[in-house]
Protein backbone atom coordinates (compact mmCIF):
# COMPACT_ATOMS: atom_id res chain seq x y z
CA UNK A 1 0.00 0.00 0.00
CA UNK A 2 1.37 3.86 -1.09
CA UNK A 3 1.04 6.49 1.13
CA UNK A 4 -1.25 8.86 -0.76
CA UNK A 5 -0.62 12.78 0.08
CA UNK A 6 -4.08 13.98 1.10
CA UNK A 7 -4.17 17.92 2.35
CA UNK A 8 -6.88 16.70 5.08
CA UNK A 9 -4.68 13.67 6.38
CA UNK A 10 -1.89 16.30 7.03
CA UNK A 11 -4.31 18.12 8.99
CA UNK A 12 -5.14 15.68 10.83
CA UNK A 13 -1.79 14.91 11.46
CA UNK A 14 -1.19 18.44 12.55
CA UNK A 15 -4.28 18.39 14.84
CA UNK A 16 -3.46 15.45 16.67
CA UNK A 17 -1.02 16.45 19.71
CA UNK A 18 1.23 13.04 18.88
CA UNK A 19 0.68 9.92 17.14
CA UNK A 20 -1.25 7.04 18.46
CA UNK A 21 0.96 4.63 20.37
CA UNK A 22 1.04 1.37 19.00
CA UNK A 23 2.87 -1.06 21.08
CA UNK A 24 4.89 -3.96 19.17
CA UNK A 25 5.74 -7.26 20.27
CA UNK A 26 3.77 -8.59 23.30
CA UNK A 27 5.27 -11.50 23.96
CA UNK A 28 2.57 -12.65 26.99
CA UNK A 29 0.11 -12.72 23.85
CA UNK A 30 2.78 -14.25 21.59
CA UNK A 31 3.04 -16.81 24.05
CA UNK A 32 -0.22 -17.66 24.82
CA UNK A 33 -1.53 -17.87 20.39
CA UNK A 34 1.62 -20.07 20.13
CA UNK A 35 0.51 -22.45 22.93
CA UNK A 36 -3.21 -22.30 21.90
CA UNK A 37 -2.45 -22.76 17.96
CA UNK A 38 -0.11 -25.62 18.69
CA UNK A 39 -2.52 -27.48 20.79
CA UNK A 40 -5.31 -27.03 18.57
CA UNK A 41 -2.74 -28.24 15.57
CA UNK A 42 -2.14 -31.52 17.61
CA UNK A 43 -6.21 -31.96 18.06
CA UNK A 44 -6.48 -32.04 14.54
CA UNK A 45 -3.53 -34.24 13.35
CA UNK A 46 -4.70 -36.47 15.79
CA UNK A 47 -5.62 -39.97 13.33
CA UNK A 48 -7.13 -41.43 16.69
CA UNK A 49 -10.59 -39.30 16.74
CA UNK A 50 -12.81 -39.70 13.92
CA UNK A 51 -14.25 -36.67 12.24
CA UNK A 52 -16.87 -35.58 14.48
CA UNK A 53 -15.09 -36.38 18.10
CA UNK A 54 -12.16 -33.97 16.21
CA UNK A 55 -14.45 -31.24 15.85
CA UNK A 56 -15.98 -31.44 18.77
CA UNK A 57 -12.46 -31.54 20.65
CA UNK A 58 -11.28 -28.72 18.51
CA UNK A 59 -14.90 -26.56 19.17
CA UNK A 60 -14.57 -27.66 23.47
CA UNK A 61 -10.23 -26.40 23.09
CA UNK A 62 -11.44 -23.36 21.20
CA UNK A 63 -14.20 -22.93 23.78
CA UNK A 64 -11.74 -23.13 26.91
CA UNK A 65 -9.83 -19.94 25.15
CA UNK A 66 -12.33 -18.14 23.82
CA UNK A 67 -13.91 -15.13 25.82
CA UNK A 68 -17.49 -16.61 24.41
CA UNK A 69 -19.43 -13.77 26.20
CA UNK A 70 -17.24 -10.73 24.55
CA UNK A 71 -17.76 -12.16 20.95
CA UNK A 72 -21.40 -13.12 21.33
CA UNK A 73 -21.56 -9.52 22.41
CA UNK A 74 -19.49 -8.19 19.61
CA UNK A 75 -21.26 -10.85 16.98
CA UNK A 76 -24.72 -9.81 18.12
CA UNK A 77 -24.42 -6.06 19.05
CA UNK A 78 -27.55 -4.99 20.82
CA UNK A 79 -29.36 -7.98 20.14
CA UNK A 80 -26.93 -9.42 23.44
CA UNK A 81 -28.64 -7.99 26.10
CA UNK A 82 -32.09 -9.31 25.70
CA UNK A 83 -30.33 -13.12 25.34
CA UNK A 84 -31.35 -15.53 28.67
CA UNK A 85 -28.13 -17.07 30.37
CA UNK A 86 -29.94 -20.51 28.58
CA UNK A 87 -29.69 -19.04 25.29
CA UNK A 88 -26.35 -17.05 25.84
CA UNK A 89 -24.95 -20.76 26.54
CA UNK A 90 -26.69 -22.64 23.76
CA UNK A 91 -25.70 -19.54 21.58
CA UNK A 92 -21.94 -20.24 22.73
CA UNK A 93 -21.61 -24.00 21.85
CA UNK A 94 -23.40 -23.54 18.63
CA UNK A 95 -20.62 -20.86 18.11
CA UNK A 96 -17.71 -23.19 19.59
CA UNK A 97 -19.24 -26.28 17.67
CA UNK A 98 -19.38 -23.64 14.22
CA UNK A 99 -15.78 -22.97 14.48
CA UNK A 100 -14.87 -26.19 15.47
CA UNK A 101 -16.76 -27.65 11.96
CA UNK A 102 -15.65 -24.76 9.57
CA UNK A 103 -11.83 -25.83 10.44
CA UNK A 104 -12.22 -29.44 10.54
CA UNK A 105 -11.18 -30.76 7.06
CA UNK A 106 -10.02 -27.24 5.94
CA UNK A 107 -6.19 -27.82 7.09
CA UNK A 108 -4.59 -30.97 6.70
CA UNK A 109 -3.02 -33.09 9.20
CA UNK A 110 0.19 -31.68 10.01
CA UNK A 111 2.52 -31.26 13.16
CA UNK A 112 2.39 -28.61 15.74
CA UNK A 113 5.78 -27.15 14.16
CA UNK A 114 3.66 -25.83 10.70
CA UNK A 115 3.19 -22.71 12.98
CA UNK A 116 5.41 -19.68 12.37
CA UNK A 117 5.21 -16.88 14.77
CA UNK A 118 4.80 -13.42 12.71
CA UNK A 119 4.60 -11.20 16.00
CA UNK A 120 1.86 -8.87 17.35
CA UNK A 121 0.77 -5.04 17.16
CA UNK A 122 -1.53 -3.56 20.12
CA UNK A 123 -3.40 -0.27 20.50
CA UNK A 124 -3.76 -1.05 24.14
CA UNK A 125 -2.43 -2.58 27.09
CA UNK A 126 -5.27 -5.09 27.57
CA UNK A 127 -5.59 -6.28 23.52
CA UNK A 128 -3.10 -7.60 21.46
CA UNK A 129 -3.21 -8.78 17.74
CA UNK A 130 -1.03 -11.82 16.99
CA UNK A 131 -0.04 -12.75 13.18
CA UNK A 132 1.10 -16.17 12.40
CA UNK A 133 1.02 -18.09 9.77
CA UNK A 134 0.35 -22.55 9.12
CA UNK A 135 1.97 -24.42 6.41
CA UNK A 136 -0.49 -26.41 4.65
CA UNK A 137 0.74 -28.86 1.77
CA UNK A 138 -2.54 -28.61 -0.19
CA UNK A 139 -1.76 -24.44 0.21
CA UNK A 140 1.05 -22.84 -2.72
CA UNK A 141 1.69 -20.88 0.19
CA UNK A 142 1.26 -20.71 4.18
CA UNK A 143 -1.97 -19.67 5.72
CA UNK A 144 -1.51 -16.34 7.06
CA UNK A 145 -4.13 -15.56 10.19
CA UNK A 146 -4.64 -13.12 12.85
CA UNK A 147 -5.59 -13.34 16.44
CA UNK A 148 -6.96 -10.88 18.00
CA UNK A 149 -6.99 -11.62 21.68
CA UNK A 150 -7.90 -9.47 25.02
CA UNK A 151 -6.32 -9.94 28.50
CA UNK A 152 -8.56 -10.90 31.30
CA UNK A 153 -8.39 -12.03 35.04
CA UNK A 154 -7.31 -15.39 33.81
CA UNK A 155 -4.97 -14.46 31.03
CA UNK A 156 -5.38 -13.55 27.36
CA UNK A 157 -8.56 -14.87 25.59
CA UNK A 158 -9.54 -15.03 22.02
CA UNK A 159 -11.91 -12.73 20.87
CA UNK A 160 -11.63 -12.56 17.06
CA UNK A 161 -9.44 -14.50 14.41
CA UNK A 162 -8.89 -13.16 10.87
CA UNK A 163 -8.17 -14.60 7.43
CA UNK A 164 -7.35 -13.35 4.22
CA UNK A 165 -8.59 -9.61 5.54
CA UNK A 166 -11.82 -10.69 6.47
CA UNK A 167 -12.40 -10.13 10.88
CA UNK A 168 -14.84 -13.32 11.81
CA UNK A 169 -16.84 -11.02 14.26
CA UNK A 170 -16.97 -8.15 11.96
CA UNK A 171 -18.16 -10.24 8.68
CA UNK A 172 -20.77 -12.11 10.26
CA UNK A 173 -22.23 -9.02 12.53
CA UNK A 174 -22.57 -7.52 9.03
CA UNK A 175 -24.82 -10.61 8.30
CA UNK A 176 -27.55 -9.55 10.55
CA UNK A 177 -29.62 -6.68 10.21
CA UNK A 178 -29.33 -4.58 12.88
CA UNK A 179 -32.51 -2.05 13.36
CA UNK A 180 -32.63 1.42 13.87
CA UNK A 181 -32.87 3.10 17.06
CA UNK A 182 -32.96 0.14 18.62
CA UNK A 183 -31.04 0.03 22.07
CA UNK A 184 -29.92 -2.44 24.98
CA UNK A 185 -31.28 -1.01 27.94
CA UNK A 186 -28.91 -3.48 30.41
CA UNK A 187 -25.95 -1.58 28.99
CA UNK A 188 -27.53 1.91 29.72
CA UNK A 189 -25.75 1.56 33.16
CA UNK A 190 -22.01 0.79 31.56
Amino acid sequence: MTYRFSPWRVLMECALPAPWPVLVGQQDAEVFVSEVVRDLLRIMADATLSPPRRAAAFASALGRVADVGRVTDLLLGDRACRLTPARRQRFAAALASYVGRAYDGRLRSGSAEDFTLLGSTAAKLDEAVVRFTIRDARAFAPIQMSWRVLRSVGGWRLIDLEYRGIWLVDAHRSRGRQRKGETCRCRAGS
